[in-house]
């Protein structure tokens, strides 16, 4: 049976993607894993089947390492900056212009 890491998944959506031990990045359905809900950083087993379109998918995908609560890994989006920080970013900018002439 193939292991590798959830890189990605979006439970809303019930989708996302296995990276393999070797490096292959596999597509994983959400009813393929059962009752389980995938994290990313998750430690999985699952058995690879030629989907459509030619995608290898995972499918029986079973967590055999839980990811820490604290993960870091995945796609996090570092939150906007306010209207004051961005305002503050263009008067430096513009007293550093000045200062040049």
């Amino acid at each position: 049976m193939p292991t590798g890491r959830v890189k990605v998944f979006h439970a809303d959506r019930k989708f996302g993607f296995v990276t393999t031990d070797e490096g292959e990045e596999v597509y994983v359905a959400g009813d393929s894993a059962g009752d389980t809900t995938l994290r990313s950083g998750d430690e999985v087993e699952f058995e690879l089947v030629d989907g459509e379109r030619g995608r290898r998918t995972a499918t029986e995908v079973s967590v055999t390492k839980p990811a820490p609560a604290d993960n870091p890994v995945g796609r996090t989006m570092a939150a906007p900056p306010s209207w004051d920080e961005l305002e503050e970013k263009e008067r430096q900018r513009r007293m550093a212009r000045r200062r040049r002439r």
